[in-house]
């Protein structure tokens, strides 16, 4: 008996004492500060569910009236807008290379037939060749016409080689009249005319034309083929070969391997 009434001292009047299952709790009342604040938190998370599904439909709608039109595109060329600019540049520093701007045969056996301008050089004592350039206004006032050959085995490894036969040391250019309009296409019958020699050129690589020629440092300047610059203009020649054959493509590739204007100062 002692035993039990400290035991129900001990747990109190919240403790009931039943025959054969021990103690049990009576179930407690709610607080109702508690309830509001479960309810509290219901309703925040309701509003911020309905506020995230109503920022998502807008969001969709304002997305499908995009149009791309007048949008700043990709470049397909990074870098290509600035080529001019860098043009311009090596211009400023130094003298220039021009490749040129038409290259187009005529054969005297075929006066009627008509070439278009290409790549395909072709010199005999049947075909000649015509070439333009247009020049930008430089500062420096002297340029010359002459051959551009890579050593052979430069060539060679790009798949650059030319076939010839006969002498190539004495090519004939011609300074011929500018057609009125561009020259896309000639045949024998309607090339230009030409109005003196120039000079003559040697199609060979730089060392072999320096030794076979037997030139000097500054052989450039010398050039028969050498003529006033500096200004806006177009240029025409007609490049010829006596007694000798000559066949290649001109490509604006590197190594070179071609009838080429320069720069000298």
């Amino acid at each position: 008996m002692h035993d039990l009434e400290y035991q129900l001292e001990d747990y109190g009047e919240d403790a009931v004492l039943l025959h054969s299952e021990g103690f049990i709790s009576e179930p407690r009342k709610a607080d109702p500060a508690s309830k509001w604040s479960t309810w509290a938190k219901l309703g925040l998370s309701v509003i911020i569910v309905a506020s995230a599904c109503a920022l998502y439909v807008i969001s969709a709608s304002n997305s499908g009236q995009h149009n791309a039109y007048g949008l700043r595109q990709p470049s397909q060329y990074p870098g290509l807008e600035l080529s001019e600019e860098l043009g311009n540049k090596d211009r400023k520093a130094g003298p220039m290379t021009y490749f040129p701007n038409k290259i187009v045969r005529v054969n005297k056996a075929l006066p009627d037939q008509v070439y278009t301008s290409g790549s395909h050089v072709i010199l005999s004592d049947d075909d000649s060749m015509f070439f333009q350039w247009h020049l930008r206004k430089s500062k420096f006032t002297s340029c010359y016409i002459d051959s551009v050959v890579a050593p052979p085995e430069d060539g060679l490894a790009a798949n650059k080689t030319y076939t010839s036969s006969g002498s190539l040391t004495h090519i004939q250019i011609w300074n011929v009249t500018t057609p009125t309009e561009s020259m896309k296409s000639l045949s024998w019958n309607s090339r230009p005319q030409r109005i003196a020699l120039m000079g003559t050129v040697a199609f060979l690589p730089q060392k072999e034309k320096i030794e076979q020629l037997e030139l000097e440092d500054g052989w450039e300047s010398l050039l028969p083929t050498r003529f006033s610059c500096g200004e806006k203009m177009t240029v025409s020649i007609e490049v010829a070969c006596e007694g000798c054959r000559l066949e290649f493509e001109q490509l604006f590739s590197f190594p070179p391997l071609a009838f080429d204007l320069t720069e000298i100062g």
